[in-house]
């Protein structure tokens, strides 16, 4: 059972949209629980917010998200054209912190690395992969 699919967002009003779009793509081919529903959703709002929060967007240079379940897995990858940050540094400080569950930024980072069993960076990390076990 497989499932591919690409987006591009120019707008924070589209994430709705891809949220929908993966969910409905996944669910032809793959039955999901409440509970993985909510948890691809989450992941999906909280890499694409980041990228509408943090980078310079424009139609020129919009957010893309590609989507792929093979064999169980729903890999999820991100891409801005912003000029990234850094990553390792964040994340440790992130991880570190156990209170940022409770704090206004940095939470979801937190969450979707609690909810992917893999997250990786590109060297500039500007855009993210994540595999989701399904």
């Amino acid at each position: 059972m497989n499932y591919a699919s690409r987006y591009v967002l120019t707008s924070i009003d589209d994430i709705k949209k891809v949220v929908e779009g993966v969910l409905g793509g996944v669910e032809k081919k793959y039955l999901l629980t409440d509970e993985s529903r909510f948890n691809i959703s989450l992941v999906i709002k909280e890499l694409l917010v980041n990228c509408f929060e943090h980078a310079v967007l424009s139609k020129k240079v919009p957010v893309i998200l590609k989507a792929e379940m093979k064999n169980g897995v729903l890999t999820i990858g991100v891409i801005d054209g912003g000029g990234g940050f850094e990553y390792e540094k964040v994340c440790a400080d992130i991880c570190s912190d156990e209170d940022t569950l409770l704090k206004e930024r940095g939470r979801g980072l937190k969450l979707v690395k609690a909810l992917c069993k893999e997250i990786k960076y590109n060297s500039v990390g500007n855009s993210v992969e994540v595999k989701i076990a399904l």
